[in-house]
Parts: structure tokens; C-alpha cells; sequence
């Protein structure tokens, strides 16, 4: 069908600009790492802005009150669960001190700054500079791992596993839109699962990264050289491991049950568990790697992409295929002109099931 088509399409040669540049290429350095620290700069960026809207548009919004049972000002997960902060359907409340997620956890977590509207749709608009570039650098990530093993800096091990993970952590990123859509006030565990997705992927980025470090035998001379780094770089995803494991099971309890763990609501300092396990854990998955990234970006090689794309087919003003043209133009030195349309069906057919086998 490829070739079919190919040999019906043609363009004018009396609309060839600068025939004399159809060898030109598109030449681009690719710093993965620095698209990394862009995208968790971005999330930081999302969750100022929504702290900013939260403060400045929902907060006197809620304080108020509206007297009725929907919404925001239903009531829920007050006096039915036996906490201290019950609020009646249609009372205004502080959101600092009686949103929702503190009535049902005993504590508000990063998305209470976007679960009330206008946060709500104003943050949506806004997450996609976070969105959009973790999806560009887990496709670059792909690449470059592909290209590491194929010069064989890193191991079959690595590049298998990363496989493995690179669609749940596409999937993971691209869900988390969810909590945007399922409003956590009317159904926490729906809210939570777009959460959960998130949390997977930061994982996974996070740790991954880390073990490529490992398995490309990364040295840092003030970390101590290839021993110091490997030692470093095994606790911190061993302390990671812990920490999102309890993380992990806290939120799959909200998504399967709907209800915090018992264990969670008690304190340690004052503050409760859970709040303490969430910060933590953020420290883990967000601050560490974001710091981690710098590091990368400013130490470590960039791609090096070089662009081009099969030669265009040309017609004279009669319609006639110009033919020297053709000739003249091949997809790569020493390839015949009536190879062309072989070579491109097969990188069309081919490229995408080769680039991950």
C-alpha cells in the first residue's frame, strides 16, 4: 500500500525553492536529563499556582457557606466517622482546618490545594506543562536507554526492565488528569486512584534513574568514586523502597476502602502518620530527584538526533515525473533510487516495533 501511494505522489518542481539544499539535515542536542529537571520544575510551578488560587479564590468561597447539601458544602466525612470536626451540610469552613481530606484523614495533602473550584479547572489548565514534559523525557529516556545498551554502556538487565516500566509510566502520568475529572469530595477513592498512578510513576522514574547510575558504573569523584556513588545510590533506593511501599499501601487503602488506615491517624510530634509518610516520601520522589536531575543534566553527555527525511519525488509542469530528480536524490549514499520506496514502507512498518525489541 506504501509503495502504492507513494509512486501517485509527487510536487512541483516549478514550487522547488532551494533545490539546492535537499542534502540539509536537522541536526538537534537533546540534554534528557535537563528535559527531567524541566518537568519537575513545571510540577512545583503547578503546585504554586494552585496554593496561590486555593488561598486567594476557594478559601473565602468556602468560608462563606451556601446553606445546601451539594457540593463542596454537603457535609461529608464530618460527624459520620466519629471525628471532632464534623460540619453540617450547607456551614462554611476553613479549608486549612476542615476541607474534606482533613475531615476523612485528619490532615490536608498537596491536592487539597486543587480539589474546590475554581483551583480545581484553573490547575487542569495548568498541569499540562507538568504532563506534557514527563511524556517527552520518558520518550527520550526510551531512546537514549536504547541507544546505551546498542553501544553496550548498559546492561540487557536494565534496558529490559525499562521496557518493562515505560508503559505503566506513561499511563501513570497520563491518568493523573483524573483527579481533575473524579471530584474528591463526592468520591475519594475515584480522586485518589488518578493520585496513585502519579505516585507509581514518580517511583519509578525516581529509582530507575537511580539504577541507571548503577548499572553504567557512573563515578563522582566527590562522592568517592565508583564505590561512594554505588553506595549512595543503593540506600537512597533502598530508603526510597521503604518509603513508598507504606506510602503505596496508605493510598491503596483510600482506594480500596475509602478510609485511612487506622495507623495512619495516629501522631508522631504532633503531626500523624501519614502526613509524616507523605512528606517523606515527597522528599523522595520529588525534591531528591529534581536535584538528582541538575546533577545528570549538567555532568552527563547530551543526544546527539540528526533529522532528515526521504527525498520528495518531483513532477515538471506537465505532470511528468522528473526523473533525473530521483536519481539525483537517494535516501542514503549508495542506495538506488528504485530502493527508495522499499526502504521507506519498511522503516514505516518496522521502526516503532524495532524500537523497543
Amino acid at each position: 500500500m506504501s509503495g502504492w501511494l507513494s509512486s501517485k505522489f509527487s510536487r512541483s518542481e516549478l514550487n522547488r525553492r532551494t533545490p539546492e539544499n535537499d542534502g540539509e539535515t536537522l541536526d538537534l542536542v537533546v540534554s534528557v536529563e535537563s528535559i527531567r529537571v524541566i518537568a519537575y520544575v513545571n510540577f512545583f510551578i503547578m503546585i504554586a499556582c494552585a496554593t496561590v488560587l486555593n488561598n486567594v479564590l476557594v478559601t473565602p468561597i468556602l468560608a462563606e457557606g451556601d446553606g445546601t447539601t451539594c457540593g463542596a458544602f454537603n457535609g461529608y466525612f464530618g460527624e459520620e466517622y466519629g471525628y471532632d470536626n464534623g460540619i453540617k451540610p450547607g456551614d462554611g469552613f476553613d479549608v486549612s482546618t476542615g476541607s474534606h481530606l482533613v475531615r476523612l484523614f485528619g490532615y490536608n495533602n498537596v491536592c487539597a490545594r486543587w480539589d474546590y473550584s475554581p483551583s480545581r479547572e484553573i490547575t487542569a489548565m495548568i498541569y499540562p506543562i507538568f504532563e506534557y514534559a514527563l511524556l517527552l523525557y520518558l520518550f527520550f529516556e526510551g531512546v537514549q536507554a536504547k541507544l546505551y545498551f546498542k553501544k553496550g554502556w548498559v546492561s540487557g538487565t536494565y534496558y529490559r526492565v525499562f521496557q518493562i516500566l515505560f508503559i505503566p509510566m506513561i499511563l501513570g502520568c497520563a491518568w493523573f488528569r483524573m483527579i481533575f475529572v473524579v471530584i474528591a469530595y463526592e468520591n475519594p477513592a475515584g480522586h485518589t486512584t488518578g493520585f496513585l498512578g502519579l505516585q507509581i510513576t514518580l517511583i519509578i522514574v525516581a529509582i530507575l534513574n537511580v539504577y541507571f547510575m548503577i548499572d553504567s558504573r557512573t563515578e563522582y569523584a566527590w562522592l568517592g568514586g565508583q564505590k561512594g556513588t554505588v553506595a549512595v545510590a543503593i540506600l537512597y533506593i533502598v530508603l526510597n523502597l521503604i518509603i513508598s511501599f507504606i506510602k503505596l499501601y496508605l493510598t491503596c487503602n483510600i482506594v480500596f476502602y475509602t478510609l485511612p488506615h487506622p495507623w495512619s491517624l495516629n501522631k508522631i510530634g504532633g503531626s500523624y502518620v501519614g502526613e509524616v509518610v507523605d512528606k517523606i516520601w515527597f522528599i523522595c520522589n520529588a525534591v531528591i530527584p529534581l536535584l538528582v536531575g541538575f546533577l545528570r543534566a549538567f555532568s552527563e553527555p547530551s543526544l546527539i538526533i540528526k533529522v532528515d527525511c526521504a527525498p520528495s519525488t518531483y513532477s515538471s509542469a506537465d505532470g511528468a515525473i522528473v526523473e533525473e530528480t530521483k536519481d539525483a536524490l537517494q535516501m542514503s549514499e549508495g542506495t538506488p533510487a528504485e530502493d527508495v520506496p522499499v526502504q521507506q514502507e519498511a522503516m514505516l512498518i518496522h521502526h516503532f516495533l524495532k524500537y523497543f525489541c
